[in-house]
């Protein structure tokens, strides 16, 4: 990120600076890609502008932040290394439209020229895989050891351990995306008779609700306790201080992944992602006798395709075309 066109904050604000609501100014847009450009919106200002994350509210940005944030060498610095992290086609893409929206909405505003948000519209965004990508799958034994390692680990700060603990087993058990995660409320747990049921913001606007198994609910619950807001629409997974404070504002889908490499680094486990996870979900469920409709039902998938595709990349090793056609030659 040394590319990046600092943001040189004026050192003495004059008492008219702008600000402008960007809660309101994306109402027309769906709610899921709302969701989407904010988390994005506020990384990239972030990351650009070396601000702390906790220091900016986009219910009350300064217009200046933004207009100087938005400059092509910053965006094509910022995708760079957002494919340096790993990211798969479809995140940059979504990450470039957001910073492409924000800039077209500054034009609107006219506070810079149309031919700048062009620019970044041209911005060609990295390379990166596209379809199924190879990763790493936990095996039953590796995933209890993660979640022993996080729960009984000592800790000075108990609330940030409870959510990590509450973060992971929610992903192990309900093989949910991290942005699934970040994007969860408080109000989207729900009961149906004596299951716990979460709604899960999925792909595409599309809500589909997911079972919680008892682990996962006794994980939420002693987060809750630490939390000073566990209600309506505050976010299910927010912010802890060093000190343990616990404010309401939510994380990114950034901070889960950071979640998900902490918890892997300290079980001794290789490093993985929070697709990972998704895929030991998937695969593990499978070997234990779930059928393909079920994994797809809780993963989301729009076709049962997908949902064979996403296990037998995982399974075929074990039972690949070469060993049997060899076996057969050495009858």
């Amino acid at each position: 990120m040394s590319d990046i066109i600092p943001y040189q904050q004026p050192s003495a604000a004059p008492p008219d600076l702008e600000h402008v609501n960007l809660f309101v100014a994306m109402a027309g847009l769906s709610v899921h890609t709302q969701r989407a450009y904010r988390r994005w919106i506020a990384r990239y200002l972030a990351e650009v502008s070396g601000l702390s994350p906790e220091a900016l509210d986009l219910k009350a940005l300064p217009i200046a932040l933004a207009v100087e944030s938005l400059a092509t060498a910053n965006l094509k610095a910022w995708l760079g290394s957002l494919k340096a992290e790993g990211l798969g086609k479809q995140s940059i893409m979504q990450a470039k439209a957001s910073v492409v929206w924000l800039a077209q909405f500054m034009a609107d505003m006219e506070r810079i020229e149309y031919a700048v948000a062009s620019g970044l519209s041209r911005v060609k965004a990295p390379r990166a895989e596209t379809g199924q990508r190879s990763g790493t799958w936990l095996s039953a034994e590796e995933i209890r050891a993660m979640l022993n390692k996080l729960r009984n680990a000592p800790s000075r700060n108990p609330a940030l351990q409870a959510r990590n603990v509450a973060i992971i087993t929610l992903m192990v058990t309900c093989g949910l995306r991290r942005d699934e995660v970040a994007a969860a409320l408080w109000s989207d747990l729900t009961r149906q008779g004596r299951n716990q049921i979460l709604k899960v913001h999925g792909k595409g606007e599309k809500m589909r609700p997911v079972k919680l198994p008892e682990m996962t609910c006794a994980a939420i619950e002693r987060w809750r306790a630490h939390h000073p807001r566990p209600e309506g629409d505050n976010p299910l997974f927010s912010r802890v201080w060093a000190n343990g404070t616990v404010i309401t504002s939510g994380i990114t889908d950034r901070a889960v992944w950071n979640v998900v490499q902490q918890s892997a680094r300290a079980a001794g486990l290789p490093r993985i992602s929070p697709h990972d996870l998704r895929r030991s979900f998937a695969r593990g469920a499978y070997e234990a006798g779930v059928s393909f409709e079920l994994i797809r039902q809780a993963l989301g998938h729009s076709s049962i395709a997908t949902t064979e595709r996403y296990v037998n990349s995982a399974l075929e090793l074990d039972r690949a075309a070469t060993d049997i056609w060899a076996n057969v030659l050495d009858e």
